[in-house]
């Protein structure tokens, strides 16, 4: 028999405007720092997915919001290659009225961006990138795998040894 598997949980939220998904300039990170990223955060022991997003749109952008305004989630079950991490990933799409999002954490966060839903950048995480492309095909859970050494993108000035 195999040793049975253990799961980290994570929350993502896709905030749209006029066909621009905004993202945050990843900093003082230990994976992806100076990437692109969607809002996002682990999910405490004590909270189910639902309340962690609301956690994390607090804390990282000053947003309330309430459980209904979480809207269409995809499930992924993510396989960290490089530390044998395994995840399942949350991702929600916020809708409705909120504040207009501010950076809270400016040492995890040195900007934010719209960007082009359908030209999304280069320097974006990659696995995330995925999930949105998952996500406009319909495909509402799905099971993928993801390697740290995605980082080394060369507009971000980083070659591989």
């Amino acid at each position: 028999m195999g040793e049975k598997a253990t799961f980290k949980s994570s929350v993502y939220v896709i905030i749209k405007r006029e066909g621009k998904i905004l993202l945050q300039r990843r900093k003082g990170t230990k994976f992806w720092c100076g990437f692109l990223g969607l809002p996002a955060g682990h999910i405490d022991i004590d909270e189910n997915p639902y309340q962690a997003m609301r956690r994390e749109l607090k804390e990282e952008l000053g947003i309330d919001t309430t459980e209904e305004q979480l809207i269409n989630p995809t499930v992924v079950q993510r396989n960290c290659t490089d530390d044998e991490k395994q995840y399942y990933d949350v991702y929600f799409e916020l809708n409705g009225s909120y504040a207009e999002p501010k950076i809270m954490e400016s040492n995890k966060c040195s900007k934010l961006v719209w960007a082009d839903e359908n030209n999304l950048p280069m320097d974006m995480i990659t696995y995330e990138k995925e999930a949105l492309a998952k996500r406009k095909e319909g495909i509402k859970f799905y099971y993928t795998t993801s390697n740290e050494e995605e980082q080394d993108l060369p507009n971000l000035g980083k070659s591989k040894q």
